[in-house]
């Protein structure tokens, strides 16, 4: 039982942690007044929490999956934890959690190679659209915690599943409500620089 108390812990913190990362980037992503100093700072901070949710929740969310594929009480499985519909606990809930997984695998990996994509606009352009995903990645996460988590219609649980939903729908109404912050080149860039950072637009 201890490794499935384990599990459930890892996955709720994941989500909430993902929630701050993604909510941060969609704030992190606003144009504002960049000659201002504090208008850079913040971004900086924005960035810097982006980052470090980011990380942590992945993190976390290893842990859910490594501990929930060990834990014969969950019936979830090493087939389950890893491949679509393969879970012997609710399966179609399962999958969205590992539809998640994969996406937010595939948002980091360009995000640590986001150097190499920042020598063009079109690059950039493209970098940028694959960490949109991010959006839904997040979608499928808060989905697959109401629909697979045991915990999911306990009170507490409930009001971290709003709370992250309210983080994100605050950074994602901030961010459409301004022009999206213009990234710098690495070679060749324009006169006019945005502070480059280097986390999610």
């Amino acid at each position: 039982m201890l490794i499935w108390y384990l599990s459930r812990g890892a996955g709720i913190a994941a989500y909430a942690t993902l929630s701050v990362a993604t909510a941060a980037g969609a704030l992190a992503s606003r144009r504002g007044d960049t000659r201002r100093a504090a208008a850079i700072e913040r971004r900086v901070v924005l960035q810097y929490l982006h980052r470090s949710a980011a990380l942590t929740g992945l993190a976390l969310l290893a842990l859910h999956i490594v501990t929930i594929a060990g834990d014969s009480y969950a019936h979830v499985g090493t087939a389950g934890a890893l491949l679509p519909f393969a879970s012997g606990y609710r399966p179609v809930a399962v999958t969205f959690g590992l539809l998640a997984a994969y996406l937010l695998v595939a948002v980091a990996l360009t995000g640590l190679l986001r150097s190499r994509f920042a020598r063009s606009g079109k690059a950039l352009r493209r970098w940028r659209g694959v960490h949109l995903v991010s959006y839904a990645a997040w979608a499928a996460a808060a989905w697959h915690f109401w629909t697979a988590g045991s915990d999911a219609h306990q009170q507490w649980a409930r009001q971290v599943l709003l709370a992250g939903v309210a983080a994100v729908a605050l950074g994602v109404t901030v961010r459409l409500s301004g022009r999206p912050a213009e990234p710098a080149l690495v070679r060749g860039a324009p006169a006019r620089q945005e502070t480059s950072i280097g986390g999610v637009r």
